[in-house]
């Protein structure tokens, strides 16, 4: 019995959806790194996405008790109360190497507010207290910060060790509000379910076409102010970023040109989802290579 919890729980954790879908934001704040270091990057890759995010992903499962396809989990499994605290756990978990690594130097101390903003962010979301889940802008705004912008602060945090820089913010806020264009689109199969909750989502509040058009303007957004900031580093990586992200809108948009807002769509929307997830990290690995190869 206890074992068959434990996997549903792991389940809810959803680290493939963690590592595949949120990890471009963390990722891409290698390139503008010059000499990065790659452990302690690594290192905190895995507390962030596994723990962090793993355990924030569980924290909303629990209190939102779907019985319909959400992201990256079609049947999720029912969830125990103890689920709530193991996943509270979780999002603790870096706290610890935070405060270790601030204290040795090796990060500066303004990664422990970011990460303290995203846990707050986190919990803000979800609990019924609070529930910024519900409201159809503020919800946005948490992932805004707390996956976008704090993702990508503690990859540059981490491999640079390094505070803010004017360059390190547009580019934060750029692949933000790329991440966050895709957010009302994992809506859309859970309308129903969102409505019954009484989750006034941002997808309820502007309807289909509304989330056409607002994937338009934030990718859009984002992808100039990417472009932008990669362009300091190497005006060649920008070109093709912006190239391959309009590619990316052309083939995302005539998929989402053609829904219509049922659970029938889940897979056309996580497909949407993963290729573009899949296409940002194959642009990451091979940008890095090049810079890494070019300083070399």
């Amino acid at each position: 019995m206890l074992t068959r919890q434990i996997v549903h729980f792991t389940a809810h954790l959803r680290w493939p959806y963690q590592i595949l879908l949120l990890s471009g934001t963390y990722g891409i704040s290698i390139l503008f790194v010059q000499e990065p270091d790659f452990s302690l990057f690594t290192e905190y890759f895995l507390l962030w996405h596994l723990g962090l995010y793993g355990g924030a992903t569980a924290f909303n499962s629990y209190w939102d008790k779907d019985e319909g396809p959400i992201g990256g989990l079609k049947n999720p499994p029912p969830m125990r109360p103890w689920m709530r605290w193991a996943s509270f756990f979780l999002m603790m978990v870096p706290a610890p190497f935070l405060m270790y690594d601030i204290v040795s130097d090796n990060l500066p101390i303004v990664s422990f507010a970011v990460y303290g903003l995203s846990f707050f962010l986190f919990w803000a979301y979800s609990s019924p207290i609070i529930r910024w889940k519900g409201h159809p802008y503020l919800s946005v705004l948490v992932i805004f910060l707390s996956t976008g912008t704090n993702g990508f602060f503690m990859g540059y945090f981490s491999s640079s060790g390094m505070s803010f820089s004017l360059l390190s913010v547009i580019a934060a806020c750029g692949v933000a509000s790329i991440l966050v264009s895709l957010y009302p689109i994992s809506q859309l199969f859970q309308l129903e379910e969102d409505q019954q909750r009484g989750d006034h989502t941002l997808a309820l509040q502007i309807g289909v076409k509304g989330v056409r058009a607002y994937y338009f303007i934030t990718y859009s957004l984002g992808t100039i102010l990417l472009s932008g900031s990669l362009s300091f580093i190497n005006p060649r990586l920008a070109v093709f970023f912006f190239m391959a992200s309009i590619t990316g809108f052309m083939l995302t948009y005539s998929v989402l040109h053609k829904l219509q807002g049922t659970e029938k769509e889940y897979k056309q929307v996580m497909s949407i989802k993963y290729l573009s997830s899949f296409s940002f990290l194959l642009y990451i690995l091979i940008a890095a290579w090049y810079l890494h190869a070019s300083l070399n």
